[in-house]
């Protein structure tokens, strides 16, 4: 009975034994080291295979770069794009000719509005006007009298005296007028003066009416806001750097602008001002940066965020710089692939995770996370290819 069980308990041994044979054999090409667990982190190729897919091997070297900074800013508008209105007078609302939102140009009419004080300041000048008609006839005949020995030297000086004042009291008043728009040659007719007293307030620049503070019927002050107007054609970036980057940057370079979250296209600007002071609530420097309004019809307006990227103007020392095409970046971090044996028929990669600690244009340098062994080399160009033969391990 013994007998006849052995061959029974004997092939289920056999068969697992195959199994596992197999299992072995299907797993050899892709191990690291003969006999151990696989590492999805690890890969094996030939030269050629590395030929063929156009990469190649470069060490850790000490370089300068020119860094490469990258700062956050907003959209603001330049000083002469945003226009505060007011009267310049005491009056009342009687009629608005805009809405907030609406376009308008230089001069256009805003809003009408009726003035007491109006008749009082053009009636002022009326009368100066006509004083300083006087004085004048009076201060040629005493010249007269004066240069005939006539007249007396005291009324000549008291008549010069008198003009020079209504001269100045005059011009105060024209300027006055001019000031709000109310046009003065009509004031100094011999007959058929005409007096207004209505006042149109205009627009200063072209632009849109972002906001009308005041309604129909409102009483207003000379320093009274009625409306702000802006022309967002007319906007620059204000860029945000810390001060271990200020050395780097200069008046006069190239910017390019990102618009975040924006379908406009990116722009180059140029560093007009550099702020000679830090802002106290984020502690950075402030970047003026002009540029072109792109030809887009989207709305491009005051506060939108934007992205700048700036190639320093000097270099920085870095050690453990590797070209750019060497970095693997799938979206969370930063992988780098190396190898220690590089001169064998199979080179065996390991991938490493790394951070960027300065960027240039063609170089960047790097931190590993972790120890790796002196004298490493790393797979630079067509790093994909090597990422696509690790996930088949997977």
């Amino acid at each position: 009975m013994i007998r006849n069980l052995t061959p029974l308990l004997l092939f289920p041994a056999l068969a697992w034994g195959l199994y596992a044979c197999s299992t072995s054999n299907g797993k050899d090409a892709a191990q690291v080291t003969k006999g151990q667990p696989v590492s999805v982190d690890s890969i094996r190729l030939t030269p050629g295979q590395l030929s063929s897919a156009n990469v190649s091997l470069v060490g850790f070297e000490s370089r300068a770069l020119k860094p490469i900074i990258h700062a956050n800013g907003i959209v603001t508008l330049l000083p002469d794009s945003k226009a505060e209105v007011s009267s310049h007078i005491e009056g009342k609302i009687e009629q608005i000719y805009v809405r907030e939102g609406q376009s308008v140009r230089a001069g256009q009419p805003l809003a009408r509005i009726s003035s007491f004080q109006l008749l009082e300041l053009q009636n002022d000048y009326a009368a100066a006007h006509s004083e300083v008609e006087f004085l004048e006839a009076e201060y040629n005949r005493q010249d007269e009298l004066r240069k005939s020995n006539i007249g007396v030297l005291a009324d000549f000086q008291s008549v010069d005296a008198k003009l020079k004042a209504a001269l100045a009291r005059e011009r105060a008043l024209k300027s006055k007028l001019d000031l709000i728009g109310i046009p003065t040659e009509k004031l100094i007719r011999t007959k058929d003066v005409r007096m207004t007293a209505t006042l149109v307030v205009r627009s200063p620049i072209d632009g849109f009416i972002y906001k009308f503070h005041e309604h129909i019927g409102s009483l207003v002050q000379p320093q009274t806001l009625l409306a702000e107007v802006i022309n967002p054609n007319k906007v620059q970036a204000d860029v945000f750097i810390y001060e271990k980057d200020a050395d780097y940057i200069q008046e006069g370079q190239a910017a390019e602008l990102t618009f975040l979250n924006r379908s406009i296209p990116p722009v180059t600007g140029k560093v007009a001002y550099i702020s000679r002071s830090i802002d106290d609530e984020n502690r950075a420097i402030t970047l003026h940066v002009t540029f072109q309004r792109p030809k887009t019809s989207e709305l491009l307006l005051a506060d939108m965020s934007v992205q700048a990227r700036l190639v320093g103007t000097s270099h920085r020392s870095s050690p453990n710089t590797l070209p750019r095409t060497a970095i693997l970046d799938d979206g969370e971090a930063k992988f780098i692939f190396l190898t220690s044996r590089w001169q064998t028929d199979t080179i065996p990669f390991r991938k490493q995770k790394v951070e960027i600690v300065n960027q240039g244009e063609d170089y960047v340098e790097v931190k590993p996370v972790g120890r790796i062994p002196a004298g490493v080399k790393i797979a630079t160009n067509n790093i994909l290819a090597l990422e696509a033969e690790r996930k088949k391990l997977e």
